[in-house]
């Protein structure tokens, strides 16, 4: 398959998930366009001559219309982009060095080579009863992540998180009046009336459809797993680990040894997409919660720290398939030509990529807080300020 190819089954399985919403959208768009435009006309014509009701009425036909080309030139501009790029003269492939079997000089004791055949003997049985099934649960696991609806079980939890959360609403509703009418008194971070009624009604409506918007956000990160596979789908680097696991018979000791080391922490990265997806379940089902502590000043910073962390964890699974089909390829050139391939050559850029998938978490994790570094010092400076003026009027 030409890369020309790859591109144009990527942008075509992507484009099946986006076009409806794009569709939609540009339908929305229309139609808020014409209210706004409507609204502006009555500015326009009940202005009598008021320079400031006129300017008014000019920026929000000017705003209506540019948001209105915003939203149907992103269609054009994605399709612009699909068909942008074409397969590169030059064909590039990548060349890894290759470990030749040395044949170890003959042992003067036949008791050497008893315990040689009786290490290997364990070891292959090891790696054909564990690694198989292992590699075959890291492919299911990389395929995408399932919806939080599709389980009853998630279902049912979130349901009764709601119902509290649904019931502590209007605690948490009176604890922001409670802050609003003594901000000025004590110093506290002032939140504007004009502010705070949109963004309690959104936070009602989020409450209650919050595991839709989570199944939403998961939804968009399958979507761009299945674009990638799409185009990609022929570079899995598991098959190919699982094809060497079935050599492991004719493997030499040190790559049975190398081997072993590739299932132990193959069984590490099994716990964390297990743990992962627990993550994500509980996070699901306290998700109302989550959200009910976004209304309280005190605990916006919190609750977006947790949102932020809760959307990481659902795409560090499309940064892992990236990774996935960028060992593939290594590996494809590894194998290309070849009937026998290097096992153990294939082996360290299999644990390599193991590896660099456990850290893409914590890395992503890294730049998360670092991102909220700077938001969370101007909220402190902005509370600070408003100490010190209290306590000069005071």
């Amino acid at each position: 398959m030409t890369l020309s190819l790859l591109a144009n089954s990527t942008s075509s399985a992507m484009a099946s998930y986006v076009s409806p919403i794009v569709t939609s959208m540009s339908i929305l768009a229309g139609l808020v366009c014409v209210t706004l435009l409507v609204n502006a006309g009555l500015h326009y014509t009940t202005s009598t001559g008021n320079p400031e009701k006129l300017a008014h009425a000019k920026k929000i036909i000017k705003d209506a219309l540019i948001g209105l080309i915003i939203v149907i030139g992103a269609a054009t501009f994605t399709a612009i982009l699909t068909h942008a790029y074409g397969s590169p003269t030059a064909h590039i492939s990548e060349h890894l060095p290759s470990f030749g079997s040395v044949k170890p000089t003959s042992a003067s004791f036949s008791l050497v080579d008893v315990i040689i055949k009786a290490i290997t003997g364990v070891l292959n049985y090891l790696i054909q009863s564990i690694g198989k099934p292992i590699i075959n649960a890291l492919s299911y696991f990389t395929k995408g992540t399932p919806l939080m609806v599709s389980s009853p079980g998630v279902f049912k939890m979130w349901l009764g998180v709601l119902g509290i959360s649904d019931a502590l609403f209007v605690l948490v509703l009176a604890m922001v009046g409670f802050h609003v009418m003594s901000a000025s008194s004590l110093g506290l971070d002032e939140i504007s009336l004009r502010h705070l009624t949109p963004r309690i009604g959104l936070t009602f409506v989020l409450i209650n459809s919050s595991i839709f918007a989570v199944d939403a956000v998961i939804g968009l990160s399958n979507a761009m797993i299945s674009a990638l596979y799409a185009g990609f789908g022929s570079l899995n680097v598991w098959s190919v680990l699982s094809a060497i696991a079935d050599q492991s018979g004719i493997m030499s000791l040190a790559a049975l040894l190398i081997m072993m080391v590739f299932i132990v922490i193959a069984f590490i990265l099994l716990v964390y997409y297990v743990g992962r997806l627990v993550t994500l379940y509980l996070g699901a089902v306290l998700a109302p919660l989550v959200i009910l502590l976004w209304l309280l000043p005190s605990f916006t910073d919190f609750a977006t720290s947790a949102i932020k962390s809760y959307i990481t964890t659902v795409f560090v699974l499309f940064i892992h398939v990236i990774i996935l089909l960028l060992a593939g390829s290594i590996l494809s050139s590894l194998i290309a030509g070849s009937t026998n391939p290097d096992p153990i050559m294939s082996l360290v850029v299999g644990i390599s990529t193991l590896v660099a998938l456990l850290k893409t978490q914590g890395v992503m994790t890294q730049y998360n807080y670092a991102s909220i570094g700077p938001k969370s010092l101007k909220r402190l400076s902005s509370q600070l300020m408003n100490s010190i003026s209290h306590a000069a009027r005071a």
